[in-house]
């Protein structure tokens, strides 16, 4: 096994254990939403373990992305639900949870891509997702009196780093795939953000202290 797919393959989706057991450690202290985070902390290491072994046995595992897309988008936009008071903002994210897997099931239909790499859904996921992270950050510096949590700060920093460079990834994945040289280097890079975001979801949870 070449040392860059040990990397991207099995070292990369292992580190999430890492804030699953920070998290674990403080459940005692979880509000709503670190309740939350976590399911998605634990859905993508269930899908990350998937990955590990079908790709130890040549399996095509891209039917699992498909399916994943659409749990990490409708998690994440709970996520977001939960920071949020204002009705309208939280009505569009439910409407979005709703629509979202309509759309990536209609993409598989319309272009019978289910074990092929999803990258219109990827991509409109990374999209949506990164501005709602800018919204978030906005409507926070907006106001003099921030609610947010520092864990809330945390993730959703992690989260506009990763979506932010994965949407123009997912953009221009399609056009790189020829160039193997260049798709095996952005895939390392890809997987890179990927660890940098489970090191802060790592510190965002150490950041959640007992309630005075």
């Amino acid at each position: 096994m070449r040392a860059s797919t040990l990397y991207m393959g099995v070292i990369v989706p292992a580190v999430i254990l890492l804030p699953m057991s920070v998290a674990i450690y403080k459940r005692k202290l979880w509000n709503l939403t670190e309740k939350i985070f976590f399911y998605y902390l634990l859905i993508a290491a269930l899908f990350n373990a998937i990955a590990i072994v079908t790709g130890a046995n040549g399996i095509n595992n891209l039917p699992f992305l498909h399916l994943y897309t659409v749990i990490e988008f409708c998690i994440l936009c709970a996520v977001f639900r939960s920071f949020f008071s204002g009705q309208p903002v939280r009505k569009l994210l439910a409407a979005l949870m709703i629509l979202f897997p309509l759309m990536a099931i209609n993409y598989i239909g319309y272009t019978n891509s289910l074990f092929f790499f999803n990258v219109l859904p990827r991509f409109l996921s990374s999209l949506i997702l990164l501005l709602f992270c800018v919204y978030f950050l906005i409507f926070n510096l907006s106001t003099t009196e921030s609610s947010s949590s520092i864990f809330n700060l945390t993730i959703v920093i992690a989260l506009l780093l990763y979506f932010s460079s994965s949407s123009i990834f997912f953009a221009l994945i399609e056009y790189v795939q020829k160039n193997k040289e260049l798709n095996r280097l952005l895939w390392i890079i890809h997987a890179t953000l990927v660890l940098l975001m489970y090191l802060i979801f790592t510190k965002a949870y150490l950041t959640i202290k007992k309630s005075k």
